[in-house]
């Protein structure tokens, strides 16, 4: 406390009227705990008794608001549904604004519907859309839900009206245009009784147009909702501030004075920042995970869950594979270094990240890219050109915060997934950036509302901004700098060319039509000639005309095409094939039955493969053809042969499809009779909606095979009790949602968490880092949840390639 008062650079008086509202959370005795309103329909737990006394304290104190930030799944919404109905406006503005992500919305209002008696019916509106009341009507419900890009678009509105009513007198409380224009942001009408904003990680950016919009908002309390308020860095908590109105940390200066050493920049001594930190979400916020207890009980009653950390060896040519690839990353990202140029080159430094990763789980993986961005071509081209002026500063500017070294993590971010983007996918006109897979997946998603509600051909809305979006009219990032930074773009081909070390020359030689593959066969000539990939590789001719007569392949034993394994590791769980098996034979027919598969027929078939069943026949024929084993697809069928025996259901994720497609073709090289499904991103919904079923109702159906961005939110899957995570995110935030759709309530047996990791590879490294950045969040929440691996500064690249 001492030094916060001491330093003369704040306000007292703020400092002061802050401290007096640390006061008790979770230690509120039961007898000073409210009890359930009159006006919900069904009793509020514990913990939500709790939240409520503490969100009415904050109210009547002078903070006016706070962060409610519990886990997810433990009723945050109901908590606020209750704060509404028990502390209401005796005069002036009644109205409370909620803004949340547009899915979930209609969440919001069934919650509204179900949880409060039909005697006490809360007045409700939807503004989104067509359904727009102007300021005073909006005034008169209890309750208006709506979305960040609907504030970001008023938001707009108004500063467009206010530019072109310059130099006029104007009335602003009469103006008719005014008042059609705006409903949110209304000068003299549009005052609320209070602000809740849901999911507020959503503003975590400082600078992003919805941080500054509600900040704008005029209310009485604001409340910022986020079982995850922190999900890179304490710098991300500055937004919530400065909406909050909490002085005197809504001012930057400030805030960057007091907390900045935890985050980078200068300012008081670490130890002390985090003990002003530490006392400033005491006053603040109110926190509790699964794990936290009341009266000395948990909050939730839920079975345990345990995790485990799986060790799958490389086997010799794996890790020669893996060590030459890494040295070839080693030597390009050294010579980024020397030239001063890594910034520049950021984009192609996170693609050679991106293929250590992958070739820890699979070298197949490097041949096929799962969710490819669209080709650059003339067309594409022409579009960039039609970017606003705007667009292309604001992007322009984001490349070289980029490019300085300095400002890596404020790189491109996918706003949906959170996963950093090599090469964004930019939908037209409003130029938001989004990774190639949550684009598809939120254009299927809008298409899929739009008919719900009466309106097939109805527009699709930007994610970011709620601007108009055609998913047919969109850039990469590649083509933009191609257009307007092209002395940029330029200088990275050619040395990106030198990097590229995952094309097989025999490839790039024999197909005239793969195009730039070519520019990376002498590179890899050498490569290959120092016998780096000479056992990952088969000559193409024992291949030959695959045929319906192949299919007795797929009985033959998978050990005889693959590699020889390595010695037992210490420490690991041995293989059944590190058990027995005769080492030369092995040998001697996987050399025999060398059979190198081909990266542009690779992506062909699994083009085609999401067409229909029969080219999916094909397509699987083929890897089964070709089959190559890895550690990991070891580690996982010895893992799923043991869970075989004890009945239990398993999920599977990968954020790789097709690793997943190697894992089914797996299944069957090891004649595991396992009844499995999957449930993916390129699924429609429905089909997914009737995996998700079969898999919970069949007692037969064993594992589901799930991609980690369409399975970490919105499933329940409490059939499953064994859970294997093949490969590490760097966001570990979404981790921890994909096992909470088997742990959550519902659950009735104990749920176990593998890990599947490599060691000595940059998974290692990963791990580390997610930890390192977990730890400041916990030092700050006191929970060890909640943190996410976001962008990576220029200190982390160099540890990531363990330079």
């Amino acid at each position: 406390m001492q030094d916060i008062n001491d330093d003369p650079r704040r306000s007292r008086e703020e400092v002061e009227a802050l401290l007096k509202n640390v006061h008790a959370g979770m230690e509120i005795l039961a007898e000073a705990r409210e009890g359930t309103p009159t006006e919900m329909r069904y009793p509020l737990y514990t913990h939500q008794q709790v939240a409520l006394t503490w969100m009415k304290r904050q109210e009547k104190g002078s903070n006016k608001g706070g962060i409610l930030a519990d886990d997810m799944g433990l009723g945050k919404t109901i908590s606020v549904l209750s704060l509404i109905v028990s502390h209401k406006a005796t005069q002036g503005p009644k109205t409370t604004l909620i803004i949340a992500p547009l899915s979930l919305i209609r969440q919001w209002e069934d919650e509204i519907k179900k949880k409060i008696k039909s005697t006490h019916t809360l007045l409700v509106t939807v503004y989104h859309n067509t359904q727009k009341a102007q300021a005073l009507e909006l005034m008169k419900n209890d309750v208006v839900l709506t979305t960040y890009g609907t504030l970001v678009s008023e938001k707009k509105k108004l500063a467009s009206w206010v530019k072109n009513s310059a130099g006029r007198k104007i009335n602003t409380k009469t103006d008719p245009g005014l008042a059609s224009l705006v409903s949110l942001f209304h000068p003299d009408h549009s005052h609320f009784y209070r602000v809740v904003l849901d999911e507020s990680q959503m503003i975590k950016n400082s600078k992003a147009q919805a941080s500054l919009a509600v900040a704008s908002l005029k209310s009485k309390y604001r409340w910022c909702l986020s079982g995850t308020p922190m999900m890179n860095g304490v710098d991300e908590l500055y937004s919530s501030y400065k909406f909050l109105g909490i002085k005197p940390y809504n001012n930057w200066t400030e805030f960057r004075r007091a907390f900045g050493v935890l985050f980078g920049k200068k300012g008081d001594p670490q130890a002390q920042a985090m003990k002003n930190l530490q006392v400033l979400l005491k006053a603040t916020m109110l926190r509790r995970t699964k794990g936290s207890e009341i009266d000395g009980k948990p909050i939730l009653q839920l079975p345990e869950k345990s995790e485990e950390v799986i060790y799958a060896a490389l086997d010799e040519d794996e890790r020669k594979f893996y060590s030459d690839l890494e040295s070839q990353s080693q030597v390009q990202i050294n010579k980024y270094l020397r030239k001063g140029t890594l910034g520049k080159h950021y984009s192609h430094v996170l693609v050679l990240l991106l293929r250590l990763r992958q070739s820890c789980c699979h070298p197949h993986l490097l041949l096929d890219s799962d969710e490819a961005a669209p080709e650059v071509d003339s067309g594409m081209l022409e579009r960039v050109q039609s970017l606003s002026a705007a667009v292309v500063l604001r992007l322009t500017e984001k490349s070289r915060a980029v490019e300085n070294g300095d400002a890596m993590d404020e790189g491109f971010e996918c706003p949906i997934c959170y996963d950093i983007m090599p090469d964004p996918t930019i939908p037209l006109p409003c130029g938001h950036e989004l990774c190639a897979g949550c684009l598809k997946q939120h254009v299927e998603n809008a298409n899929r509302d739009n008919i719900r509600n009466g309106e097939e051909d109805g527009p699709v809305k930007c994610a970011v901004c709620r601007g108009p979006l055609d998913p047919q009219n969109v850039i990469t990032f590649s083509a933009f700098k191609r257009v307007h930074m092209p002395k940029v773009n330029s200088g990275s081909s050619e040395e990106e060319s030198e990097g590229s070390v995952w094309t097989s020359d025999d490839e790039a030689g024999r197909d005239e039509d793969d195009g730039e593959a070519d520019q990376s066969a002498e590179k890899q000539q050498d490569v290959e000639e120092n016998g780096s990939l000479r056992n990952f590789i088969v000559p193409d001719d024992v291949y030959g005309n695959i045929s319906d007569d192949d299919d007795d392949d797929d009985d033959r034993s998978s050990t005889s095409s693959e590699p020889k394994p390595p010695q037992q590791a210490k420490g690991e769980t041995p293989s059944a094939e590190k058990k027995g098996g005769k080492k030369a034979p092995r040998i001697k027919e996987a050399k025999k039955r060398r059979k190198k598969i081909k990266g542009t027929m690779l992506q062909s078939l699994r083009k085609e493969a999401k067409k229909n069943a029969a080219a999916w026949k094909d397509y699987t024929k083929y890897l089964s053809h070709h089959w190559l084993s890895s550690a990991k697809a070891r580690a996982c069928m010895e893992l799923l042969r043991k869970i075989q025996d004890t009945g239990e259901k398993t999920i599977v994720f990968s954020q790789w499809t097709m690793l997943l497609d190697l894992l089914e073709v797996a299944l069957k090289k090891e004649s595991l009779d396992i009844r499995h499904c999957r449930y993916t991103g390129e699924m429609s919904m429905s089909q997914r909606d009737d995996v998700a079923y079969k898999f919970t109702t069949d007692p037969n159906m064993k594992v589901m095979m799930v991609s980690l961005r369409a399975g970490n939110a919105g499933l329940n899957l409490v059939a499953a009790s064994r859970v294997v995570i093949m490969d590490p995110f760097w966001n570990p935030y979404i981790e921890m949602q994909a096992v909470d759709r088997a742990h959550r309530i519902g659950q009735q047996k104990p749920v176990k968490v593998y890990r599947i990791l490599t060691q000595e590879t940059v998974e290692d490294r990963i791990v580390q880092l997610q930890e390192k950045k977990r730890a400041t969040v916990d030092a700050a929440l006191d929970e060890r949840e909640g943190a996410k691996l976001a962008g990576l500064s220029l200190t982390e690249l160099r540890f990531l390639f363990n330079l």
